[in-house]
């Protein structure tokens, strides 16, 4: 029996506690380059109360804790082997208080999360999170004291914060500040209050002295009106001294520069500008009048700004080039070893030429190694300048790797000796400049010997207590035969941004069913990627956890829709599903669908003779025609309804389509099972069924069977199909547009609208349920906030209830609760899985919501005013 593991999970749990090898590698390593070490626990704790009990605990046996928030630095943070991982993303509450002007948030808390409830009361943070990624924690991000968007005028992370809740190594709870004084109600006004900021010892310590748990910032309103700047230059000084007169003027709330890497499409120039203002409306125009005229007095060259709207709206890094999120890393296995630090806005000229000497010295080995300059990009702030250094390197060859982490040196050693200190330093940099810090690092040595004298708290993130802890950069596995090698470029592509796991920018809602019921990393996509990565470098084999991770996913698409590169997820899923199935780890109840699939030719184990036993015209079937209309499955056996209704809509549409008696399986279960064989064998079956038929495009009834026709089956038979594909509820969509037909009254009826995850993130089809439910007289229509490519998941997908049905119970209700909230008193979906699942909801919740299909709802108010025929 694991001691250790026995006690972590007495107080946090035993679903929040574990040191399967599975789970340990999800938390392996940042967004930087390094591998980082073989955690040997992992917690995640849901109260102040059990933070304190396992730090204290830890130090009692005298264990290492690494702390994890998001971990989206790029800077590595340095997870330290054998440590307790105390992953502190479900402390992610938070409260907003006007009138004190704070936000009060724990330590998981998502910047953006924050700001989107801020910004529906006029206000927002001082202090907008990371200027990497917004989907950054508060504590994390307060620890490392990152650089935010705004810095020009708004200053560092550290500047708004006002108080903090810190768990101390021995497990003592402290607050820092004016909320200190626990006679007072710990209230927080002011930082400098009740002796020594002692807020300052933990911002910017990365963890070493003690757990963030709970900060509290300063919130602001939002200024009345935003104006958007981008100028391009010849010469670097003219850049540089544009800059420095925006200063020296307090024109720009934000400037950025562009001093290396791609340049913006379609721009002429060598050195770019991008100045963001906000102000009132007085104030904003006369601040973007003096930014131009400064530009212009040092030859700049003004450019749409368009480029510089997009990327503060959408905080989406490329746009700052012109170019859209997908190229910004591009398609490719890189990384990013990054170096970055303040100078001074001067020293750029200096700086930067630099840099390109190292590079041109350097030239041949960049380019053995296949290395890039993503860019020499500047915040710029009050009086100097935050320049990211950012190259990328190839991570798919081990060599490479290991050469990128040599330039990050090299660069590293270049600019801190003479121009630059860093902001914020954590594991990657910190052996290149912890010893030019002198007796200031001295001093933080005695104050961690002091504070933490069994050296638990992230030893060696700062070098404090031990030298950064970096794992072993693993040479690839043979994974040939495997079918991850058909997508093993694809595993080095994760940035590891974290974009997969909420929708922060909605609010505090989840992004992935999965990750609702699980409890790791490894229920997401970030983590699943870890292990398939993990399974191509030879760390880990093909077993059942690693089954029950990817079979308890509804392929949703969620975290493809939303990856900020544009991986597309789902195909590494299924790719490690097959080889899962050809281990024969494939789960009991789905492995029971495939073979009912085989032996029915449906996976409801009903007689494949009884498909069409509720068609009450026969004459339709096998007819030629140039439409036929695909039933599929659920709507043949399971809600009968819906086909009986789809039929009857085509007939009053006057629309010429045949149904094909040797209809099988649209081959869908044998995806979802990993069977591609059998799959490929069906679909093989069902196209040339049509072809017979001399059918030119196939109308489907279910969002599923429309999906596996138009994007799995050409990408299984390696070849186009041969006939176009619709949903009917895009043909009713047109015929709506057209003036053909036009929608009856429902009187009464609040309605709101659930996308199928199949019709919307896999197929994009958004517009045309939205068209027709609009153009229903007498109905309020209301979105839930989860809407269109946010979705979330009904919890139904991929036969997931069968085997992992708390999971699927505990979607729908999360997605039904959604519902509720909306008020609305009608539910319309258009998938007969996401029917059934909330059918089944609302008889458990008891609720009088109706539930209804739109193919159901547009037959009973349709009017026909001509007929396609």
């Amino acid at each position: 029996m694991d001691e250790v593991l026995e006690k972590l999970k007495a107080i946090c749990g035993p679903e929040h506690a574990t040191n399967e090898l599975v789970d340990r590698l999800g938390y392996c390593r940042d967004c930087g380059p390094n591998p980082g070490g073989l955690p040997g626990y992992i917690t995640r704790p849901e109260s102040l109360e059990e933070v304190a009990a396992i730090v204290k605990y830890a130090n009692e046996i005298k264990h290492p804790v690494f702390l994890w928030g998001r971990a989206t630095t790029f800077v590595d943070s340095g997870v330290v082997t054998d440590s307790i991982v105390l992953a502190l993303d479900l402390l992610n509450k938070f409260t907003i208080n006007i009138a004190d002007m704070t936000v009060t948030a724990q330590a998981g808390a998502i910047w953006h999360s924050i700001d989107s409830d801020l910004k529906k009361l006029g206000w927002e943070l001082c202090a907008p999170g990371g200027g990497g990624m917004f989907s950054a924690s508060v504590g994390g991000t307060i620890a490392y004291n990152a650089v935010p968007h705004g810095i020009t005028e708004y200053g560092v992370t550290g500047d708004h914060v006002i108080a903090l809740e810190v768990v101390l190594p021995d497990g003592t709870i402290v607050h820092t500040g004016s909320s200190a004084n626990d006679a007072n109600g710990n209230i927080a006004i002011e930082r400098g209050a009740n002796g020594p900021d002692l807020a300052g010892l933990f911002i910017g310590s990365c963890g070493t002295l003690g757990v963030i748990t709970e900060a509290t910032m300063r919130i602001r309103r939002i200024p009345e009106k935003e104006e958007f700047v981008f100028y391009a230059f010849d010469e670097l000084n003219q850049a540089n001294n544009a800059v420095s007169a925006i200063q020296s003027q307090e024109a720009a709330t934000f400037v950025i520069g562009l001093y290396g890497g791609p340049k913006p499409t379609g721009i002429r120039g060598n050195y770019f500008l991008h100045m963001i203002i906000r102000d009132t409306e007085l104030q904003a125009d006369a601040r973007k009048k003096t930014c131009q005229i400064i530009c212009e007095t040092f030859h700049g060259r003004e450019a749409d700004s368009n480029a510089t709207k997009l990327y503060w709206t959408n905080h989406m890094y490329s746009w700052l080039r012109n170019d859209s999120p997908n190229t910004y890393y591009g398609s490719r296995p890189y990384y990013c070893p990054e170096v970055a630090g303040f100078v001074r806005t001067q020293d750029l000229n200096e700086v930067i030429p630099a840099l390109n000497k190292y590079i041109a010295d350097t030239q041949t080995e960049w380019d053995k190694h296949g290395m890039v300059v993503k860019g020499f990009d500047v915040y710029f702030s009050r009086n100097g300048g935050f320049l990211w250094v950012d190259t990328l390197a190839r991570e798919d060859i081990p060599e490479s790797h290991r050469y990128g982490l040599t330039v990050r040196k090299d660069i590293a050693e270049l600019l801190f000796k003479k121009w630059m200190s860093p902001g914020g330093i954590v594991a990657g940099i910190a052996p290149y400049i912890m010893d030019k810090l002198g007796t200031s690092f001295d001093l933080m040595k005695a104050l961690k010997k002091t504070m933490d004298p069994n050296n638990i708290m992230n030893p060696g993130v700062l070098m404090l207590g031990a030298l950064p802890c970096t794992g072993i950069i693993p040479e690839l596995a043979d994974i040939k035969g495997l079918a991850l090698e058909r997508v093993a470029n694809t595993l080095f592509q994760c940035l590891r941004c974290g974009f997969c796991f909420d929708l922060s920018w909605v609010g505090p809602y989840h992004m992935c069913p999965s990750y609702l019921a699980g409890t790791l990393e490894t229920h997401v996509a970030r983590g699943r990627i870890a292990l398939a990565r993990a399974i191509a470098e030879g760390q880990l084999e093909y077993n059942e956890v690693v089954a029950e991770r990817i079979f308890d996913c509804t392929m949703c698409g969620s975290c493809s829709a939303h990856c900020m590169k544009q991986i597309d997820i789902r195909s590494i899923y299924q790719a490690m599903r097959e080889d899962l199935t050809e281990r024969g780890f494939t789960p009991k109840g789905l492995k029971k669908a495939a073979a009912d699939t085989v032996a029915q030719k449906n996976p409801y184990a009903q007689p494949d003779g009884d498909r069409f036993a509720w068609l009450k015209d026969k004459s339709k079937l096998d007819r030629k025609a140039p439409i036929a209309l695909f039933v599929g499955c659920t709507p043949s056996y399971v809600r009968k309804s819906v086909a009986q209704e789809a039929v009857e809509l085509l007939d009053k549409l006057g629309v010429d389509y045949t149904i094909a008696s040797q209809e099988w399986c649209c081959a869908h279960p044998f995806m979802a099972a990993g069977e591609r064989k059998l799959a490929k064998e069906f679909m093989q079956h069902n196209i040339e069924t049509y072809k017979a038929l001399g059918v030119e495009e196939i109308i489907f009834v279910c969002p599923g069977c429309y999906e596996t026709f138009k994007r799995e089956t050409p990408e299984v038979l390696e070849e186009a199909l041969p006939f176009t594909t619709a949903h009917i509820v895009e043909l009713v969509a047109d015929e709506l547009i057209s003036g053909r037909v036009e929608m009856g009254g429902y009187a009464g009826a609040t309605l709101t609208y659930h996308d199928p995850c199949t019709l919307g993130r896999q197929l994009g089809v958004y517009d045309a349920p939205r068209e027709i439910l609009n153009a229903i007289p007498g109905i309020h229509y209301v979105e839930m906030p989860r809407n269109r490519e946010d979705a979330f998941c009904c919890g139904a997908g991929s036969f997931v209830r069968y085997d992992y049905p708390e999971m699927t119970e505990k979607a729908g209700l999360d997605r039904m609760d959604e519902v509720i909230k909306t008020e609305a008193n009608v539910l319309v979906t258009t998938c007969s899985s996401c029917l059934s699942q909330f059918q089944q909801l609302r008889a458990q919740t008891k609720t009088k919501l109706e539930v209804i299909d739109l193919i159901t709802l547009v037959n009973k108010v349709i009017k026909v005013k001509e007929t396609i025929g």
